[in-house]
């Protein structure tokens, strides 16, 4: 069998997947599944705290998603600094659990400088799941190699490794001059047959071009030689196809990739790969290292990239990745990118011009030079502000609709189960016309209402529900002045029960204990452990023995019971940060906070 022959689209999932999300847009839009109601404004992005994500693939296993990807700090320049490979899941794509390392450089030469673009794939006939990567040597060369895991948490490399090394004369592969490329693979099965892609060079004597090669194995840690799949049919035939993703539906063969030095995804479609033209190649979105996914066998799909941003108070670039909806419309037509607002997963009335750019993506108003916002996560409403993050097509880092910008949004309904609302409000000290409320859907009259102190940091508000147990209420945000704003985020239902004036928050503040760092002394990360008896809000910090702020964590919803804060062992700047003792202070939205010391180790 040819190296095009069909092959189904693979299904990046395990064992309890079942079938999946029969439509993207359903899934960005599904609540998480929560005992008490939530209003966090979040969006489908992967953002490491501090780093900068560059190439990574998706994978679903038991009902959660898996993001792998490789990582630098967001001092690093390049991706020769991305010594590890991390891992983080998520149920829904927009809520993720912290990260952590699962494969990192070794002393092999042919690893020792870097590791990057992760590509797992469940076998279903040895019950493992493979992680085909690239290592990278001193002088830069890379290589495939691979790993092995059960459980998606533990990996062990194989003794075969490296996998993959392209030669010549069909390949410019000459290790002792360095940077010779074989990168980015791509992992399928093709029939009995595994197959890699991976970026390569071709020596179309006397010319090079551009290409991707193709290498078939049996056994998975035992490889073949690489064959040419393709070349570049390019103007500028030698930048290089990076982060291949293949699939087969239809009876099309589609390829999606970026082009070295060129803006955006790139697309090509044809019944016979031989066919494929780049004077019909569509850009189907900006962005880069392109991830294309399904998984309900082909129902549906997901395309991942990473968007790049800039962060004015560093000076430089951020790299998050955003998913969304990808559309196929017709057998060789380019697929579409469905962008949907985030907004709609809880609210569904909308009026005037304030949500245009929302929820906003980051701290928008410090990229201005303004005080920090105090935000949850990685997104909050903000009236005033127009940026809703990269890749969105809605503003640009620190750009603002200004407080002319006037509107209203409206919650959809739900019932309350609780005994009292938490939520962080800033803005306009004008009750009147900048304001978020409670409203009983019923009667359609306001429980409570709050507004911001005149500033834009937003502060914790509470309010008693105990009056409207069991009934359907919704959220109304609004603001009608045009020369006022309201910042508002993390709107939680609790257990908490308030005083007669809930105005001042619980009588009984969450208690909140310390359970030690893990592990400690450590090296790269730290566990900040910790224990909470009510849902609350805690912010992480790490200060140097001067009581010098060396790390600040962003502020993240904890349930009752055990929390834990994972510092990288990084400064605030992304630099690492040298061994040695360090303060570590854990805050929660009521104020308390406790405290301790942790050994980095050098």
């Amino acid at each position: 069998m040819s190296q095009f022959a069909q092959f189904q689209c693979r299904r990046r999932q395990g064992p309890g997947a079942g079938v999946g999300v029969w439509v993207f847009l359903v899934l960005l839009l599904a609540t998480p599944v929560m005992a008490l109601h939530v209003i966090d404004f979040e969006q489908p992005y992967y953002v490491h705290d501090g780093w900068q994500v560059w190439d990574f693939c998706l994978v679903q296993n038991n009902g959660l998603y898996f993001i792998f990807y490789g990582a630098i700090p967001m001092s690093g320049s390049n991706p020769f600094d991305s010594d590890d490979i991390w891992r983080s899941s998520s149920s829904d794509l927009i809520h993720w659990t912290p990260p952590a390392q699962v494969l990192s450089v070794s002393g092999a030469t042919y690893e020792a400088e870097a590791v990057w673009a992760p590509d797992v794939v469940r076998d279903e006939a040895s019950g493992l799941w493979w992680l085909c990567y690239t290592g990278v040597d001193v002088l830069r060369n890379q290589r495939l190699c691979i790993a092995y895991s059960t459980s998606l948490t533990s990996w062990s490399k194989s003794p075969y490794n490296p996998i993959v090394e392209p030669s010549p004369p069909e390949f410019l592969y000459y290790p002792d001059g360095g940077w010779s490329e074989c990168r980015d693979p791509y992992l399928y099965r093709d029939d009995d047959s595994w197959k890699v892609l991976s970026t390569v060079q071709v020596d179309t004597d006397p010319d090079v071009t551009a290409g991707l090669a193709v290498t078939t194995a049996t056994n998975v840690h035992i490889w073949g030689d690489p064959e040419v799949f393709m070349v570049s049919g390019s103007a500028n035939a030698t930048a290089s196809l990076e982060s291949p993703q293949y699939l087969q539906r239809d009876g099309v063969h589609h390829l999606f990739f970026h082009e070295y030095g060129t803006i955006g995804i790139s697309h090509l479609a044809a019944e016979d790969p031989a066919e494929w033209d780049f004077s019909h190649r569509t850009v189907v979105d900006l962005g880069f290292a392109p991830e294309v996914d399904t998984f309900d066998g082909g129902d549906s799909y997901l395309v991942s990239r990473v968007g790049p941003y800039e962060e004015p108070h560093l000076d430089q670039l951020a790299y998050v990745v955003r998913m969304d909806t990808l559309s196929f419309y017709s057998s060789l037509q380019a697929p579409a990118v469905q962008r949907t607002s985030p907004l709609a997963r809880e609210f569904d009335v909308f009026t005037g011009n304030i949500t245009l750019g929302n929820p906003t993506f980051g701290d928008n108003p410090r990229r201005r030079g303004e005080d920090a916002v105090n935000l949850v996560g990685y997104s909050y409403f903000g009236s005033s502000e127009y940026f809703q993050g990269p890749l969105s097509g809605r503003g640009q880092p620190g750009q603002q609709l200004g407080l002319t910008a006037t509107g209203s949004l409206t919650s959809k309904p739900f019932t309350i189960t609780g005994n009292s609302i938490s939520l962080l409000v800033g803005g306009t000290d004008n009750i009147e016309t900048c304001y978020v409320a409670l409203v009983d859907a019923e009667a359609d009259t306001v429980v409570h209402r709050s507004t911001g102190h005149g500033v834009g940091a937003m502060t914790e508000r509470w309010w008693d529900t105990s009056r409207v147990h069991g009934r359907e209420v919704y959220v109304r945000i609004v603001d009608s002045d045009n020369e006022g704003h309201i910042n508002v985020d993390h709107i939680a239902e609790t257990m908490i029960a308030l005083g007669v004036d809930g105005r001042s928050g619980p009588t009984s503040r969450p208690a909140i204990r310390d359970l030690g760092p893990r592990p400690n002394p450590g090296n790269p990360q730290v566990h900040l452990r910790f224990e909470v008896d009510a849902p609350t809000v805690c912010t992480a910090a790490v200060y140097d023995l001067r009581g010098r702020l060396v790390w600040r964590g962003v502020p993240r919803p904890v349930v009752a019971g055990q929390g834990d804060m994972l510092w990288n062992g990084c400064q605030q700047s992304g630099r690492r940060a040298s061994g040695g003792v360090y303060v570590y202070r854990v805050t929660t939205a009521a104020g308390q906070a406790i405290s301790g010391k942790v050994t980095l180790a050098p």
